[in-house]
This record gives C-alpha cells, structure tokens and sequence, in this order.
C-alpha cells in the first residue's frame, strides 16, 4: 500500500480542550477515570501495557506502544469479536494551546475504507465526551448508535 492510500485510510480529529493538558491526559490514562467519556475495561499506562474496550458486543484489545506523561499515549486496537486482520494504532497527542489542550487523534493502517469510516464515527463521538467530561460536565448515557459494521464491511 503506498503512503497516500495509507494516509487515506487513517482517521484523523482534533478537539481543542478548555482543561489543562496534565487533567486530559490523566482522563486517556487513568484506569478509573476512563470509564467516565469511553467504555475502556483496562489500560495499563505503559509501554507494553494491556488495553481494552468493550461495548455491548464489541470488544478491541491492543497494547500500548508509546507512553509519555503528559504528551502522547498510543496503542494498538484490533476487534476480538470481528478482527480486521492488522493491528492498528490508535494516537492520542496533546498540546497547550490558548490556555487549555489540543489534542491530535489519530488511528492509522485500516486494511479497508469501510474500517476507517466507522472508526471516524466513533472517534468523533468520544472525542466530545472525552472534551464534556475534561471540561467538568456529564456527557450523559453512552447512546451513539453504531454503525452495522456487518453489513458495511467486506468480509
């Protein structure tokens, strides 16, 4: 695959946060406060570390393969229930910037455009809640509906 058709299947967004950068990267790290925007079920902040994520049915397992306190967090993300066949990378990179955090999120190496457009979804949405709940309010109940993602990806 060459780099532009990579570069087309990977997911990118960018959510400025008025929080500081130490208080959103403990809400990407901390075991604890995870379950607050994102239905994580484990992360250990290191590198070589576990991560999951669960929700109803769905199940992404990784290993975290960067980890520098307060900046970056990255992992690698593949589904147990219905695996792509790669592992990918999900990145999470934060700036001070004008009195708060930007955070760059990026997934990358999707085998299939199908892959890439749901996960641009989902990240979208926990990227609102990740910024409601750093910026000290209740993102409510976790009701994004997913996408059938049996039916829009070829198997």
């Amino acid at each position: 695959m060459s780099e532009a058709q990579a570069a087309a299947l990977a997911v990118h967004h960018t959510v400025h946060i008025e929080a500081p950068r130490e208080r959103v990267f403990e809400l990407l790290t901390d075991p604890a406060q995870i379950p607050s925007w994102m239905p994580v079920t484990a992360l250990e902040p290191r590198v070589g570390g576990r991560f999951e994520f669960i929700r109803d049915e769905w199940q992404a397992e990784g290993e975290v393969v960067a980890f520098d306190p307060p900046r970056l967090v990255a992992y690698t993300w593949d589904w147990r229930n219905q695996p792509m066949g790669v592992r990918t990378e999900v990145r999470w990179e934060l700036e001070e910037e004008d009195g708060g955090t930007t955070v760059h999120l990026s997934h990358t190496g999707f085998p299939e455009g199908p892959h890439r457009e749901n996960h641009d979804h989902g990240w979208r949405h926990y990227g609102e809640r990740l910024k409601t709940v750093a910026e000290g309010g209740d993102p409510g109940p976790d009701v994004m509906e997913p996408t059938d993602v049996s039916e829009s990806v070829p198997r």
